[in-house]
């Protein structure tokens, strides 16, 4: 009678165990493909707002539809970008340390 209840209740937590290790194994993918790809996704629709939003004629009129200047601010933009979404994934991830 003992063993069969110490087995069941192994049994349990086993099944517990595994869940919780499936759980983890989803986060830890899901965690990392938005720290990957989520933050740069949105990063780079936000750099293309000046050129293909609303307000592509204000922006192009004020650059005087220079190719050099437009090159000019993407490239200042995306680095700038880069640098907050490597923040944002380091913020993403740290609740795991807390």
């Amino acid at each position: 009678m003992e063993r069969t209840k110490i087995d069941s209740k192994f049994y349990e937590l086993y099944k517990h165990i595994l869940i919780v290790l499936y759980r983890r194994f989803l986060m830890g993918i899901y965690d990392s493909m938005l720290v990957k790809y989520g933050a740069f996704m949105v990063g780079y629709a936000v750099l293309g707002l000046p050129v293909f939003g609303p307000r592509k004629e204000q922006y192009l009129k004020s650059i005087g539809n220079d190719p050099s200047q437009l090159t000019r601010d993407y490239v200042r933009n995306t680095s700038l970008l880069i640098n907050l979404a490597k923040a944002i994934g380091r913020i993403v991830v740290s609740y795991k340390d807390v």
